[in-house]
């Protein structure tokens, strides 16, 4: 089971849903939480808002006054709008047992209501241009729809929160044989190997990592689909942070047999605000595609400042990527960023996939305020671009880097790392690595064990799982902190290892009190990072020992 019970937001598919009445009625349609605010704008109560504004002396609105007083069974309220406007409200459910409310309307009942108030004002007419009149012998047909969507978005938001259990579990049980067959492929290829031998084990870290992207684009979907995509706001320098990436790109390119080539404008900024680890998310999955799509040829890279009007203190940023691949034919450009539609009809076999990455490199763009863009002919090539809003930033105060596990001269040789885990692969794997580096590894297959283990010895460090028997890893973590274990001190560093992936996990691991917290599957690099930097400017026990009495 995932670390926590689910919290279903409203599905973007109800908005979706719910389109249709004004486009096609024009009655403005909100759905808010219990306390009122709306999850998307509401333009039917700004315009009720404007006409009770240009029309003063109509008097004030018992409606707007007090929303909370509008039935939430369809009925009509029991005060009346001086204008003849009218709002209908449903209860509507939005998971974790809440309620929230379907606004319908403002909308007037009387056509002369509503054309005594045309013509008064710019502002006026703009407000009547999205409030409708319904007549009498269709507001009961409304009603009803509203009823069986309210009915309808109480049996979704169960079946979202049954998926997203699901997929929560997927990934947990993918995650753990995953972290076993990719540290052993990784240990493996640390030794002497036969040239035949190497290439099958590098072949086969190859189908792990592939199969690493797609647990990781499910979970990423789920994020995306329950609205919990979150954009970190950390400066960066553009130029430093995609160098790594685009000569990662080039030499894959060089590989195939192709000509690649990248390019930042001189005026693009440098130093911004903003989530460089999905950029280079898109950048690398529209490049990936660019690459693999493309038997000979080129593929090129080239960022530019947007055609969008500037910006106070922020720039919009333009990057495409175009390749000589096999294209893409006009009647499926409109499909191409759904989910699951990149193996259509029109590719063969060699280049079908799960079609996840587009769809979710085009709900990143559009959160970082920007919007992707396709042109392609079929058998000449593609051009995906995409644009994205940054804050310009300062100097940074430290450059951006990447994890190490190496390069400076080790000083945790010989700590002390207390490791509970249950699963025996990943003992062995995580062992290994830390004996490897000179640690001393101390395992248990159970919470219990390892606060016996603390109990009973010195240790710098603890590393473990988070769903172990009996005790698990966030209660143990808490009750090192509340100083509730003898002979420990409360401020021992505790890495999290476990295959709970989701940014709820990962917040929830460091509010119990976590140091840090790593996903399955861990590299080497990775491990070995963050435990070095858990333990920086600690006494060891080693030192300890060697100490005169």
């Amino acid at each position: 089971m995932p670390l926590n019970a689910p919290r279903t937001e409203l599905p973007q598919t109800f908005k979706r849903l719910l389109d249709p009445l004004t486009s096609l009625l024009g009655i403005p349609v909100s759905v808010s939480a219990a306390a009122d605010a709306p999850l998307w704008p509401d333009p039917g109560r700004e315009a009720h808002d404007i006409l009770h504004r240009e029309f003063p002396e109509y008097g004030p609105c018992p409606i707007l006054a007090d929303p909370d007083a509008i039935p939430l069974d369809g009925t009509a309220p029991s005060a009346v709008c001086p204008l003849g406007l009218t709002v209908r409200r449903f209860a509507l459910p939005l998971g974790d047992d809440g309620t929230g409310l379907l606004t319908l309307g403002p909308y007037f009942m009387c056509p002369d209501d509503r054309e005594a108030l045309a013509g008064r004002s710019v502002a006026a007419d703009a407000a009547l241009t999205l409030i409708p009149c319904v007549p009498a012998d269709k507001h009961t047909l409304l009603k009803k729809f509203c009823e069986e969507f309210s009915s309808f978005a109480g049996m979704a938001v169960r079946a979202g929160a049954a998926k997203e259990i699901f997929l929560a579990n997927m990934s947990h049980e993918l995650r753990t044989p995953l972290n076993g067959i990719m540290g052993m492929l990784s240990l493996l290829l640390q030794g002497e190997l036969a040239s035949r031998q190497r290439q099958f084990l590098e072949l086969a870290m190859e189908a792990s990592n592939q199969l690493l992207g797609v647990v990781n684009d499910l979970l990423e979907l789920t994020n995306i689909s329950m609205g919990r995509l979150e954009l970190a706001e950390v400066p960066f320098r553009l130029r430093q942070g995609l160098s790594g990436l685009l000569t990662a790109c080039a030499e894959d390119a060089t590989r195939r047999g192709l000509a690649f080539t990248a390019a930042i404008d001189d005026e693009v900024p440098d130093v911004l605000v903003g989530d460089l680890a999905r950029l280079r998310q898109i950048l690398l999955n529209i490049i990936g595609n660019a690459i693999k799509f493309t038997e000979k040829g080129a593929v090129s890279v080239h960022v530019s400042l947007g055609n969008c009007p500037p910006r106070q203190n922020a720039s919009t940023l333009r990057f495409c990527v175009r390749d000589t691949g096999v294209g893409i034919p006009p009647d499926k450009h409109g499909h191409i960023f759904e989910r699951f539609a990149i193996g259509e009809d029109f590719l063969n076999k060699r280049y079908a996939k799960t079609g996840l990455g587009l769809s979710i490199s085009k709900e990143i763009v559009e959160k970082m305020g920007g919007a992707m863009r396709l042109e392609s002919v079929q058998g000449q090539g593609s051009a995906f671009s995409f644009t994205a809003v940054f804050r310009h930033g300062d100097v940074l105060s430290r450059p951006d880097t990447a994890p190490s596990g190496g390069g400076t001269p080790y000083a945790c040789q010989g700590a002390v790392v207390a490791y509970a885990e249950d699963e025996p692969v990943s003992q062995l794997l995580v062992r290994r690595i830390l004996e490897d580096r000179g640690y001393l590894p101390i395992l248990a297959d159970s919470g219990e064990k390892l606060l016996e283990i603390l109990r009973t010895q010195p240790v710098d460090l603890v590393l473990m799982d988070i769903q172990m028997p009996g005790i698990c890893g966030l209660e143990t973590t808490a009750r090192i902190r509340a100083g509730d274990i003898p002979c420990v001190a409360p401020d021992i560093p505790i890495v999290g290892l476990t295959a709970f992936a989701t940014v709820e996990d990962r917040k929830l691991g460091l509010a119990s009190g976590m140091t840090d917290y790593i996903t399955k599957p861990v590299t080497r690099q990775v491990l070995l990072h963050v435990l070095e930097r858990a333990l920086t400017g600690r006494r060891l026990t080693s030192d300890l020992k060697s100490l005169p009495a």
